[in-house]
């Protein structure tokens, strides 16, 4: 026997026990899988068995009948193979096949296979068969029809969907083990190309291929298969344990993605799959160390302790279970919380801790009390050192204790009866709010807050509620409350003194508000210092003040209004100076109603002021005027020369003599307001910014408050107002058109556009005499009245270039 013979046999009596083999797997697989790519696998293992077995019987065949019948049985293992072949990979990639699509698939198997056991002849596949004998075996010598290359356009349809779809899930899934697997499965068909190309060639006359490549190509996906399936039982076993539990549990392949997971770790998972690697380092960690780890979970915080398990060495899986231990986490940190504060409750708290016990004298009364223990807050509020007092009576360390004290805590520590109280601490200097209690006889504790701010606050408020904020004198609430209380037959005669400060509204239009508060601070001075003692000042509001003297005669009070008009008289805030009127009623019988007194105070008052304010108005706005033109020497000659030319256009429109002075002192005060806009804009330097310019546009409005103000002046009031309108209602502040306008404003307005032009600004050089006329006759009927225009150029203009000349 040679060693061909004995290989042979070797090889050939192999192919039961690997027949048994796939029998077993199918088996095996199919018993502890039900899923259906592992049923599939199972029937493909079948398939692999039977057409091995069939290929073994034939070999063995003694005759020709035995040998058709085994071939027959191997075929209907080569017409299964591609069937279950392309059910396992449709399954095994995911991509379904429709159950009309599955049907069609055996329906093609039955009819191929059909072929051999309907025909005795098997011309449809073998024009010819030929048995032999070889070294003790038989075999076929076969001549192919076109039934065979059926079988082979099946096995191409098999192969060509297998890559197909192979590839198409080894390039688009996100798990890298199925795409390894993909690939080596893809790798294993390639093998089966090379049977179909040497039956297309012709060269299986010499060498057959197909039951090389079947078992070769079987014996590699069933080997991959078998430890994706073994693996996969692993992760059975895993979810049969942990599938159910009320903890976080899942599994991990070495490829850090999620193999399996139950509810609850789907819920811990929710918007993490893009961070597995640093999750699972953390959790990692937790494992190794043993110790709790913090992880977001719904936007909520939540601690879980890691139980981590590596298993499966040749396929590592990773085991995670997590115990959620939030609220033991929550209650420990409760408890040290807890524990801190209660330490700082004594050591660091806000309030003053102190504990003492008292001392007795012989009749049992407490007559001192000894330091036991303080906090650094006790330290810090009556700056008493605690090294310093441990250990001392209070007496010996605040010998000025009032017995108040003394005696408060020793009924506390006596009876055991706590209080709350707030009192002022002669010895400290301090407000306190005190809450003493008794932890055992005979011992007591403070617990002690420094109110002074609180304290100083309320006096504040009170202080404010009936006090004037600005001037320091009461207010109306104190008056009202005081006049009530005084208001009796013991304060009798009793008098009421009212004061008003004259020109303040004027003053807080022209110099702003602040001025004005000065001179209200200055008034309430000289008034609350020229009262008799016993008297009440206040200030009502506004400019008023009011003086309730109780026990005052008629006499006495005319005293008391000659003094504050002597102090007053030399007074000056600023520039001006303070002028106060004054009137006064005297209450001399209980009958009479002191609102009644009030109100004749307050007539008297006011017809001192007619007269008094008028001259203080006057003054005032003289002396606006000079302010004026002190922070602006341009707008001095400015408001000159527009004072000039506007009697010049008034005397040649034959106006009467006082219409004349009118509008000429009108055109020298025509911008007095711009006393109220800032110095910086009057003054700037080039053009000026939107808001700079509307600021600007106020100033007729301005000037129109301060001139009113004065009877003398309230006339001329209205002519600065309209100064800035316009003949076609363009203008400014109230758009008035034509004769809605007056004539003196319209005077003005000429005027004073002609100055403006022809002189020099500091973005931009003044306009010759020639070049301001054609503006103005360009403007004539749109921004002035034309015929004022007429005479401003014709008339007044040519006069003054007859002067020149």
């Amino acid at each position: 026997m040679n060693s061909q013979h004995v290989l042979l046999n070797l090889i050939v009596f192999t192919l039961p026990i690997i027949s048994l083999v796939y029998i077993y797997t199918g088996i095996k697989l199919y018993k502890y899988k039900a899923d259906e790519q592992f049923n599939y696998f199972s029937l493909f293992m079948f398939a692999a068995a039977i057409y091995t077995a069939g290929y073994f019987l034939a070999l063995n065949a003694l005759n020709t009948e035995v040998f058709l019948l085994a071939r027959s049985f191997e075929y209907l293992g080569v017409v299964l193979i591609p069937t279950f072949g392309i059910l396992f990979v449709s399954a095994y990639t995911k991509n379904k096949l429709s159950q009309s699509s599955k049907l069609l698939l055996f329906v093609v198997s039955g009819l191929l296979w059909s072929m051999y056991i309907t025909n005795p002849l098997y011309h449809w596949t073998y024009k010819r068969i030929e048995m032999t004998t070889a070294q003790g075996f038989s075999i076929a010598s076969t001549t192919k029809n076109f039934g065979y290359f059926f079988i082979l356009a099946y096995y191409t349809l098999f192969l060509a969907f297998s890559v197909m779809v192979l590839f198409k899930t080894a390039r688009e899934s996100d798990s890298l083990s199925l795409k390894r697997s993909c690939r080596l499965l893809l790798g294993s068909i390639q093998f089966s190309w090379v049977a179909v190309l040497i039956i297309l060639l012709g060269f299986d006359t010499f060498f057959d291929p197909t039951p090389i490549v079947i078992l070769f190509i079987s014996i590699l996906i069933g080997i991959s298969e078998v430890r994706n399936d073994f693996f996969q039982l692993e992760i059975n076993r895993w979810e049969n344990t942990f599938l159910n539990i009320g903890e976080v549990a899942f599994l991990i392949n070495s490829d850090e993605e999620i193999v399996s997971l139950n509810a609850r770790a789907e819920d811990f998972w929710k918007g993490k799959n893009n961070n597995i690697a640093g999750l699972t380092r953390i959790l990692d960690q937790g494992g190794i160390k043993q110790r709790p780890v913090m992880i977001p979970v719904n936007d909520r915080i939540r601690w879980f302790q890691v139980n981590r398990n590596v298993f499966n060495q040749k396929r590592k899986l990773i085991s995670y279970l997590l115990s959620d231990i939030t609220e033991h986490k929550k209650a420990e940190q409760a408890l040290k919380e807890s524990e801190e504060k209660n330490r700082l409750l004594i050591t660091q708290m806000a309030q003053g801790l102190a504990v003492h016990e008292v001392i007795l004298d012989e009749t049992e009364k407490v007559v001192d009390y000894r330091f036991l223990d303080a906090n650094e807050s006790y330290e810090r509020l009556t700056g008493l050192k605690k090294e310093k007092i441990i250990g001392k009576t209070v007496l010996e360390v605040l010998p000025e204790t009032e017995t108040y004290w003394i005696d408060t805590y020793g009924r506390v520590a006596m009876t055991g009866e706590p209080v709350h109280y707030e009192n002022y601490s002669q010895e400290l200097g301090k407000h306190f709010e005190v809450v003493a209690y008794s932890p055992r006889f005979k011992e007591f504790a403070v617990i002690i807050s420094d109110i002074s701010n609180r304290k100083q606050a309320e006096e504040d408020v009170y202080f404010l509620s009936y006090h004037d904020y600005l001037t320091g004198l009461y207010n109306r609430r104190f008056y009202e409350e005081e006049l009530a209380r005084l208001d009796t037959a013991e304060n009798l005669p009793m008098t009421l003194i009212m004061a008003d400060v004259n020109g303040l509204k004027l003053i807080n239009d022209s110099f702003g508000h602040a001025m004005g508060d000065e001179l209200l601070k200055k008034a309430a001075q000289l008034i609350s210092a020229a009262c008799p003692e016993g008297s009440i000042v206040a200030r009502l509001g506004g400019d008023e003040f009011i003086m309730i003297l109780p026990q005052q005669d008629v006499f006495q009070a005319v005293e008391t209004m000659n003094n504050l008009k002597t102090r007053t008289a030399s007074e000056r805030i600023g520039s001006f100076d303070l002028s106060i009127s004054f009137g006064c009623e005297t209450k001399e019988a209980m009958n009479q109603d002191i609102q009644e007194i009030y109100k004749h105070a307050e007539d008297d008052m006011y017809r001192h002021k007619l007269y008094e304010s008028a001259s203080v108005k006057s003054k005032t706005i003289d002396l606006i005027m000079n302010t004026l033109y002190e922070k602006s020497s341009r707008e001095m000659r400015h408001s000159q020369r527009v004072g000039e030319l506007c009697k010049m256009i008034a005397t040649e429109m034959k106006l009467e003599k006082d219409v004349v002075n009118q509008i000429g002192v009108a055109g020298l005060m025509h911008d007095i307001g711009k006393m109220g806009i800032d110095e910086r804009i009057l003054n700037k330097e080039g053009i000026l910014e939107d808001d700079e310019w509307m600021e600007i546009q106020r100033h007729p409005e301005i000037g129109y408050r301060i001139l009113s103000s004065s009877n003398e002046f309230s006339e001329i009031a209205n002519y600065v107002f309209e100064h800035h309108e316009r003949w076609d209602g363009n203008g400014y502040p109230k758009k008035l058109c034509g004769e809605e306008i007056s004539i003196e404003a319209r005077i003005i307005a000429v005027a004073d556009s002609y100055d403006s032009m022809i002189c020099d600004r500091s973005y931009r050089k003044g306009l010759s005499d020639a070049e301001a006329i054609r503006e103005i006759r360009r403007c004539a009927g749109k921004q002035f009245d034309a015929a004022i225009a007429k005479v401003f150029i014709e008339k007044v203009l040519q006069q003054e270039k007859l002067k020149i000349s």
